[in-house]
């Protein structure tokens, strides 16, 4: 597994926000490891089991749109980008990362809602399996906005 430092949870976390991972269905033995890392976070954080909750996307390039309407139907206090783009021959899955990452950074600074983004775009399928500490990762990340957002207002 990818080893990389690991945040540790912020002192301040509300059982009561709510969180939305939004997934891609592409690699979904992968896709639902990082799904499963970022759950288990929440868990162990004490984040009420119902608020969190997981929506499919077809691909990861529907992510930011199903994102943008849990966020005007204020269904979420934060989401997740979970996902698997494995580059190929063209440069159409080039296109869909660097359009993901770009929405989804426009959608959290629009809106003021963490989204936290772990769509791996990796050269082949054996990269993302490395890298299945991601979720985790992106859970931690979020309930360390949630709460500095939350200090600050």
């Amino acid at each position: 597994m990818h080893s990389s430092p690991s945040l540790p949870l912020p002192s301040h976390i509300s059982s009561g926000w709510r969180i939305g991972i939004v997934h891609s269905q592409y690699y979904p033995e992968i896709v639902s490891q990082l799904i499963q890392g970022a759950q288990k976070v929440f868990q162990d954080a004490g984040i009420a089991p119902g608020n969190v909750r997981t929506y499919a996307a077809p691909g990861s390039f529907e992510i930011p749109l199903i994102g943008a309407s849990l966020i005007e139907a204020k269904e979420v206090d934060a989401l997740i980008a979970l996902g698997v783009i494995v580059d190929g021959e063209t440069h159409h899955a080039a296109l869909i990362a660097q359009e993901s990452a770009r929405a989804i950074m426009n959608l959290q600074v629009r809106h003021r809602i963490p989204f936290t983004f772990e769509i791996l775009y990796v050269k082949n399928i054996e990269q993302a399996r490395a890298r299945t500490d991601r979720g985790a990762e992106a859970a931690r990340a979020v309930l360390h906005v949630l709460a500095q957002i939350e200090s600050l207002r």
